[in-house]
């Protein structure tokens, strides 16, 4: 609560602060929608009175950050991409020092990556020391369907998303063991749902085995992907590999997320 001086200056500033607080809780709730979202939804998602929601959301579409479809529902803004690519930004340099230090663990090339439309992007990576070791490049869109990362990222959508970018990225074969049917690959994600990872078993090239786990990060796609050829990643170095990532993307999500958690009291102002 600020402190209310003889010109009210206290009041306004802790009401700025209020609704500052409640327009990015609007904004995250559309961000993190699945399909365009009218006013009830966001009033029931940000807990907040439906004309408090309706002002925020329409200060927000005047701004751009979000936008309305032909049924005056909400989407993220062009404008939007601007904050996306400052937080990728800030992402890798606090990511960075994780890829190192699995890098030096394990030997073996490490890299932070997300979903940018229908392709996996790397964010961020550290090469393996090893002699033999894949190297990942920061430019090049990868498939979703043939990747470790891909698959994790992709067990986080609803199969329904995963089916559209299936459709739109034609699931091409790379190798013999690449998955190119739908069903297929769903199948799969629904048990790297259950186990928690999702591995690559030569299916972008042959003789090299992948692993990746999520990053919790409220409101991102992000994950962690480990790569060495086949011969080195046997079953009980995997499994060490996987304990060792997730512990990472734990970390990382705290550190990402610690200072964007605000409490219901906080939003509400009481």
């Amino acid at each position: 609560m600020g402190t209310v001086d003889a010109n009210g200056g206290g009041q306004r500033t802790a009401g700025a602060v209020q609704s500052l607080r409640r327009a990015f809780t609007v904004l995250e709730a559309v961000v993190g929608s699945d399909d365009p979202i009218g006013v009830s939804d966001l009033a029931r998602h940000s807990a907040l009175p439906v004309g408090t929601v309706h002002r925020l959301a329409q200060t927000l579409h005047e701004l751009g950050y979000v936008r309305k479809d032909e049924h005056s529902k909400y989407l993220p803004g062009p404008r939007l991409l601007k904050l996306a690519k400052g937080n990728q930004k800030a992402i890798t340099l606090v990511a960075q020092p994780y890829l190192d230090d699995l890098a030096r663990r394990y030997g073996e090339s490490v890299a932070v990556g997300t979903l940018n439309g229908d392709y996996v992007v790397y964010l961020a990576k550290t090469p393996g020391s090893r002699s033999i070791r894949i190297w990942t490049s920061l430019d090049e869109p990868l498939y979703p369907h043939s990747s470790a990362i891909g698959k994790m990222l992709l067990s986080r959508l609803p199969d329904e998303r995963v089916r559209t970018i299936l459709d739109h990225t034609r699931m091409p074969r790379f190798t013999e063991s690449t998955l190119t049917d739908p069903d297929d690959l769903l199948a799969e994600l629904a048990v790297v749902r259950e186990r928690g990872f999702a591995v690559n078993e030569g299916e972008q090239e042959a003789g090299m085995r992948c692993v990746s786990v999520a990053i919790p990060l409220r409101g991102e796609l992000l994950g962690f992907s480990l790569s060495a050829p086949t011969l080195r990643m046997s079953d009980a170095v995997l499994a060490e590999t996987v304990t060792g990532l997730k512990r990472a993307a734990l970390a990382l999500a705290a550190e990402l997320d610690g200072a964007r958690g605000l409490s219901q009291k906080e939003i509400h102002g009481k």
